[in-house]
């Protein structure tokens, strides 16, 4: 190919546009789809993908020294560290000895405790919605500290006789007069995990109706959460998101975060007094979470940090609002654009990058870069950004759309195959399907640099007159296997059959280095000069066969390649005058008695591979510049015939008008010949005649032909 020619277009591009949008949009369509109506598998993958970033980068927010976690938990269930003297010395310890659960005297005494020891609120992350032994002291002790103490309640569905039931469950009318609105110390702590069961949201106030998934009622009570209400009656109230929305928050950490201390350490006569309580200093100015620690009840939830206590739910839950550390989440539309853009990014790589790898490695860097721009987002503004949903919109439409490209060049390559059978021998249509794009460029029409060989059956008309038609046809068709597979093992294209006349070329389906093309083209017309010749032996004995010579003639150049004719028979045919003159060396070889003539430029490229006559310097007919013409005479593997180095004196002496001297070699090396060289006869009369008549003063040593 011409390198300074432009690429030419495949239709291979033009047939995948349309299919490829198509198979692009499709999969951005089910995607958004899915996305829409929360297909579940989906949803879990996007909730993994966030929990996995929430874990491992920068997912934990810094936990607020002012928060304290009262654990209800095994060692102050069992007691088992203290003295029997120790129990019997406090009423707190007594009561705490009886099996769960506790007389509520018990939490009165708690509070007395924490709020006496100046606990700034104190959250009860438990519910007391029956009357029990011990309400009088516990409601007391709830009214004494009724601006610093919160008890909670919870929202319960379930099923009776009667059908689905729905309640919102408050403490016992023992404890706390039902009210509307609701006591400010009552909040809930119901919780709304996500579909996988994983809470990751919180809510700071709820209606009824909100709490069991219907629509508000204009004007329905807000009631506060736990949290909310341990912020509002700590001062922080201000610090509280507005509406009733889930807030997603960034947790503490795992469980323990908030280091669960036993509620039985406040009356442990040891303990209180030690360094690590001081005398209940550690309490002051602290919101304290009285919870259940023990997981044999059952009070612990699945957060992305793993499982926690409801009690560490509910600090986190503060903290977060202590720090304004929520997360956020892009709107509905945003999330859609967003699949949207991803597929757009797959039909644009699929439909600008050809190379499969190429595509499949920037589809990876597409994801790649995805997912670091959702980490950045994630760690530096708290913005989670869909993850899952775009990145399959991306690849699947890019691993589609690449398999449609698979599936539309293996259609291509068996058409570009039905093309080539028409032209090209099968053993040069694999190498020809390795470039397919420059092939199909090709049969619309090219500039391309090819090595031409030119071969003729000499005296071909006197033959047919004299021979049998049958016979003929037969011979010929003997001679043209031989002289086609010598063509094929080369690599050639068979490009035509002119009568008995032979052109091939190489360089024109595939692209070839010229010294390729010269070289095998050379190659092949030294082996159908030894096919000829085993032919011609195998023919003498037969009846009706006659001897065939063939005069061969090869050149290099540029040629314009391209598929011609009618619709309904077409040929990949080459043109130009480098073919011309490849038929003028094969006519020129009946005139040098020779079997194989080739011009200057094959000899120039594989002179380092065969061994050359120069034959003449030649003006062939309508030319005006001259052309040196040589003939191959074995290939560099076998020495030089030794005349060979004083033939080409000769030569040199009769361009050097020393024409008396080369006639001397020239005769003298035609009778060492036998006399039967026909160079070297030519030579010797051509001296003979420039002595007796000497050529013009601006003779250039040429010798113009008179035919084609």
């Amino acid at each position: 190919m011409n390198p300074g020619s432009p690429p030419a277009k495949s239709p291979f591009r033009r047939y995948t546009r349309k299919p490829l949008s198509a198979i692009c949009a499709i999969c951005t369509a089910l995607v958004l789809g899915f996305h829409a109506v929360q297909f579940q598998p989906l949803q879990k993958a996007q909730f993994f993908a966030e929990d996995t970033l929430l874990r491992f980068f920068g997912g934990t927010a810094a936990a607020n020294p002012d928060l304290v976690f009262l654990a209800i938990d095994h060692a102050s269930m069992r007691l088992d560290q203290f003295d029997p003297a120790e129990i019997d010395a406090s009423p707190a310890l007594q009561l705490m000895a009886h099996e769960w659960p506790w007389s509520r005297s018990v939490y009165a005494l708690i509070l007395d405790r924490l709020i006496g020891a100046g606990a700034k609120v104190v959250v009860l992350d438990l519910v007391f919605p029956t009357p029990r032994d011990g309400d009088d002291a516990f409601r007391a002790a709830l009214d004494r500290h009724r601006d610093r103490v919160v008890i909670g309640s919870k929202f319960d569905e379930g099923n009776s006789a009667e059908g689905e039931t729905r309640t919102h469950a408050l403490p016992a009318s023992s404890l706390i007069a039902p009210t509307s609105p609701l006591d400010d110390r009552v909040g809930f702590f119901s919780t709304w995990p996500d579909r996988d069961a994983v809470i990751r949201r919180v809510r700071y106030g709820v209606t009824v109706s909100e709490a069991f998934g219907s629509t508000p009622v204009p004007g329905e009570e807000i009631i506060a959460s736990v949290a909310a209400k341990a912020l509002e009656k700590s001062g922080h109230a201000a610090l509280l998101p507005p509406g009733t929305e889930q807030r997603r928050i960034r947790f503490a950490g795992p469980a323990n975060t908030f280091l669960p201390r036993p509620v039985c350490d406040i009356f442990d006569p040891k303990k209180w007094p030690s360094p690590e309580y001081g005398s209940g200093a550690f309490f002051r100015g602290k919101i304290v979470v009285l919870g259940l620690a023990d997981s044999s009840l059952h009070d612990v939830h699945l957060t992305p940090v793993g499982y926690i206590a409801g009690a560490e739910l509910h600090l986190n839950a503060i903290n977060a609002a202590l720090h304004r550390d929520f997360l956020r989440e892009n709107s509905g539309i945003v999330n859609f654009l967003l699949i949207a853009a991803a597929g757009a990014l797959a039909w644009a790589i699929c439909h600008r990058f050809r190379g499969p790898l190429l595509r499949l490695g920037l589809l990876a860097c597409a994801c790649a870069a995805w997912l670091l721009a959702a980490e950045i987002l994630y760690s530096s503004a708290g913005l989670f950004i869909l993850t899952v949903a775009p990145l399959i919109a991306l690849t699947s439409g890019g691993i589609l759309g690449l398999g449609w490209d698979f599936f539309l060049e293996r259609h291509e390559r068996a058409r570009i195959r039905s093309v080539l059978d028409k032209y090209v021998a099968k053993n040069v249509v694999e190498l020809v399907l390795a470039e397919g794009d420059a092939f199909a460029g090709a049969l619309q029409g090219q500039r391309r640099s090819v090595a031409v060989l030119f071969s003729d059956i000499r005296g071909f008309t006197t033959i047919t007159e004299e021979a049998n038609p049958e016979e003929l046809i037969a011979q010929l068709n003997e001679y043209f296997f031989a002289m086609v597979e010598a063509v094929l093992a080369e690599g050639g294209t068979l490009q035509q059959f002119v009568g008995d006349a032979i052109l091939a070329v190489w360089g024109d389906t595939r692209t070839l280095q010229a010294e390729a093309g010269a070289y095998h083209a050379v190659r092949t017309a030294l082996i159908m000069c030894t096919a000829l010749e085993n032919l011609n032996r195998q023919w003498a004995g037969q009846p009706g066969r006659r001897e065939f010579k063939i005069g061969i003639g090869i050149n290099q150049g540029d040629v314009v390649v391209g598929s011609l004719g009618h619709p309904l028979r077409m040929r990949f045919a080459v043109i130009g005058d480098c073919i011309n003159t490849s038929a003028r060396l094969e006519t020129a070889t009946k005139h040098y008695v020779c079997s194989i003539l080739v011009g200057e430029t094959v000899e120039a490229l594989t002179r380092d591979r065969f061994h050359y006559r120069r034959v003449d310097w030649v003006r062939f007919k309508g030319k005006t510049k001259p052309n040196a013409v040589f003939t191959p005479l074995g290939e560099i593997s076998s020495p030089p015939p030794p005349w060979l180095g004083e033939y080409h004196r000769a030569i040199d002496l009769h361009r050097a008008r020393q024409f008396r001297a080369a006639g001397e070699i020239f005769r003298k090396l035609s009778a060492d010949l036998g006399g039967s060289d026909a160079l070297c006869a030519m030579y010797s009369a051509r001296c003979d005649h420039y002595v007796a008549s000497p050529p013009a003063a601006d003779w250039d040593g040429s010798h113009a032909m008179t035919e084609k």
